[in-house]
C-alpha cells in the first residue's frame, strides 16, 4: 500500500498536475527535508516547493525507475525532465532542457507520507543551467 500512496506523487501530482492529491496523501504536519530550501513542516511548504519547481520548469515530468519499500519507508529512483522556462533561484530563464537524476525518501504512517526527503543531482540541474561549470 505505502508503494502505491508514494506512485501517486509521481504519476497523479507531478505528471498529471493534480496538485489536490497532495491533501490526500500528506499529513498536514509532514516534514519536508530539502536540500536548497532546508526543512520545513506542512503540507503548504510541499504546495510551496512545487510552485518553485511548477514555475520554473512548467510541465515538468518524472520517470520512475525503481521503487523499494521496506516497512514504513519507500524510496525512489528518478529522472526528472524539463525546460526552464521560468525563474529558478535567482536564475532567470533558459530555455535549456534538463535531465536530472534523484532518489527520494519517504516515511509513511496511517495511509499517509509524514515525511519526505529530496535528493535531486541538483549539481547537475545547475550544471545543465550553466551556471556551474562542468567538470
Amino acid at each position: 500500500m505505502n508503494k502505491t500512496i508514494v506512485h501517486r506523487v509521481f504519476e497523479e501530482m507531478i505528471n498529471q498536475e493534480k496538485r489536490a492529491v497532495i491533501d490526500e496523501i500528506f499529513a498536514p504536519d509532514v516534514v519536508i527535508h530539502d536540500p536548497m530550501m532546508g526543512t520545513a513542516v506542512g503540507a503548504n511548504a510541499f504546495r510551496q516547493l512545487m510552485r518553485v519547481f511548477d514555475a520554473a520548469f512548467p510541465g515538468h515530468r518524472v520517470t520512475v525507475e525503481q521503487v523499494l519499500a521496506e516497512g514504513e519507508f519507500v524510496s525512489v529512483l528518478h529522472t526528472h525532465t524539463a525546460v526552464h522556462n521560468g525563474p529558478f533561484m535567482e536564475i532567470p530563464p533558459t530555455g535549456r532542457q534538463v535531465k536530472v537524476g534523484g532518489l527520494e525518501l519517504f516515511r509513511l504512517c496511517n495511509g499517509k507520507i509524514v515525511e519526505f526527503w529530496r535528493k535531486d543531482d541538483d549539481v547537475s540541474l545547475l550544471m545543465q543551467l550553466g551556471v556551474m561549470p562542468t567538470a
